[in-house]
């Protein structure tokens, strides 16, 4: 057995707390992210067919995952995508994914999750580090263990706040292996306009398709809120004129939406059958 096996979750996790995981669940306790000379809690989901033949499956690459699959370890409110997926797939099948949740770091968070420094809160600079391992180190390792459809148009990354943020981020640094993001109350107040630049600059892949959201009510702060509204459409147009089509793109307003997961739990199945291509 190696250091990287993933074992059950009930192997792992302790057994004096309430879990709340449903479905087939593994984890890695501390996978090596070499990037950034530290581990890090890698979490499994595997599809209800996965064990019944040789079907391979589209990955979802999830951020903040203590968040994803369990209250017991969640920062709050866990999203509950084991129990939506378990749910979805009993009479679509086609909606079954491979989901890989990798914990956040705590207090570099916010420093992994931001590729550019924002010098007046001191945060952000790690996040090119982050995407190199996501695409360098742990989808290699995922494709080599486990039944993935490997090509770009079933690689996809999803997130919330800055989840969302490095999921885009890390799709345009690497289009050879992301194609799909997901990015829910998705924000760039941080960045000084990198992101547009960065898409400005790059060649997105040609499978790319992209599902943003952002709630009426992110923060108690309305002017913040119009702001967010304004850069998530800001996305769109910039993607648009550089070439990606309409149709790749889907951008909700939430009315009421919040930035918890009480608001991105359920858009969690809206977001994953659009990034499919499948029928609503």
């Amino acid at each position: 057995m190696t250091k990287n096996t993933a074992l059950p979750w009930r192997d792992v996790l302790p057994g004096d707390k309430l879990h709340t995981i449903t479905g087939d669940v593994r984890v890695i306790q501390a996978f090596p992210i070499p990037q950034l000379q530290t581990t890090r809690r890698v979490w499994i989901y595997l599809p209800r067919s996965y064990h019944e033949g040789t079907r391979r499956y589209p990955v979802l690459y999830m951020h903040d995952g203590q968040n994803v699959f369990d209250q017991a370890t969640s920062w709050g409110n866990e999203w509950g995508v084991d129990e939506t997926l378990e749910h979805m797939t009993i009479h679509e099948p086609e909606l079954e994914v491979i989901v890989v949740a990798i914990d956040h770091g705590d207090n570099e968070r916010n420093h992994e999750y931001n590729f550019t420094i924002n010098a007046e809160y001191g945060f952000g600079g790690k996040g090119g580090a982050y995407a190199e391992f996501l695409a360098e180190t742990l989808k290699p390792h995922i494709d080599s263990c486990y039944r993935t459809c490997p090509g770009p148009e079933h690689t996809m990354l999803g997130g919330s706040s800055f989840g969302a943020y490095i999921s885009l981020y890390t799709a345009l640094r690497f289009p050879d292996q992301f194609g799909r993001v997901s990015g829910i109350s998705f924000v760039m107040w941080q960045d000084q306009g990198a992101m547009i630049q960065l898409i400005q600059q790059s060649v997105s892949s040609p499978a790319l398709r992209l599902y943003l959201s952002i709630g009426e009510l992110e923060t108690d702060n309305a002017d913040f809120n119009r702001t967010a509204h304004e850069h998530v459409e800001l996305v769109r147009q910039t993607l648009l004129a550089a070439g990606v089509k309409d149709s790749q793109i889907r951008c909700d307003f939430i009315p009421g939406g919040t930035h918890h997961e009480s608001t991105w739990g359920p858009l969690f199945a809206e977001a994953h059958r659009w990034l499919l291509g499948l029928p609503e």
